[in-house]
């Protein structure tokens, strides 16, 4: 595996300026891709043990794109998700910002008691979040994302050289805001080899919880290793297996 030469760039917080600018430098003359497509392989761990296998995939679809992540569970864990638990997101680029569409989640679990769908009404201005217990709507403002373009905007805003100060999140019935801040760089060893990362903080104002992200620059700024931990216990850990359409190989 290729490596990177260390990260020197400095890292400002104009993101949403940072990331059309890059989205407008990657077009060439007659080309149709905006964002490079690709898939991603994680190992998924709790608590330090396996529990299952992730894989990522970000696809044209028409005009836009789908990204998606679908989870099994391996061994006991199979018992609470039987089934693949998905997270679907449909968007576009308008203006040089990633703009979702719409949303699913399928929980991996028989009853699906925590299956969620967004529709983004933009024309409307609201977010239709429909789950079990009906529906809620929720105002819709520009530079909203759900869990997808969310961390597709944290790629595409690192590789133009900046991390955003915060994104808001729609992804059941509230919108939340989550802060960013770059923790250093770190070389990584993967399964899918060895890399110089860009160690990013993501928090959510009064949450127990934070995630941190590990970002290669060699592979567009994805994510190799992504941390959830909370009051200093790590919970669930995605680590990169292997990944296809993002290094000069490919």
């Amino acid at each position: 595996m290729r490596r990177t030469k260390p990260i020197t760039r400095s890292i400002a917080a104009s993101g949403a300026a940072a990331c059309a600018a890059l989205l407008a430098a990657m077009v060439p003359a007659g080309a149709d891709e905006v964002i490079p497509t690709y898939t991603a392989t994680y190992d998924v761990e709790y608590k330090g043990r396996g529990v299952g296998e992730s894989v990522h995939t970000l696809r044209r679809d028409g005009d836009g794109y789908r990204f998606r992540s679908a989870t099994e569970a391996r061994g006991l864990a199979r018992l609470l998700r039987p089934r693949p638990l998905v997270e679907e997101s449909v968007f576009e680029v308008r203006d040089g910002v990633l703009r979702p569409l719409e949303f699913r989640l399928e929980d991996g679990t028989r009853k699906g008691e925590d299956n969620v769908t967004i529709d983004f009404d933009w024309a409307g201005g609201a977010a239709h979040v429909t789950k079990e217990n009906g529906r809620t709507d929720l105002p819709l403002e520009n530079g909203v994302h759900d869990r997808g373009t969310l961390q597709l905007a944290l790629m595409l805003e690192l590789d133009a050289g900046s991390v955003p100060a915060a994104h808001a999140l729609i992804d059941d019935d509230s919108v939340k805001t989550y802060s960013y801040e770059v923790a250093g760089e770190e070389t990584l060893t993967t399964p899918a080899g060895t890399y110089d990362t860009v160690k990013v903080v993501q928090r959510r104002e009064g949450s127990s919880r934070h995630t941190l992200i590990w970002l290669a620059p060699e592979l567009r700024h994805l994510p190799v290793k992504i941390e959830q931990r909370r009051d200093g216990e790590t919970l669930t850990t995605l680590l990169l297996e292997s990944v296809q359409g993002l290094s000069d190989s490919d």
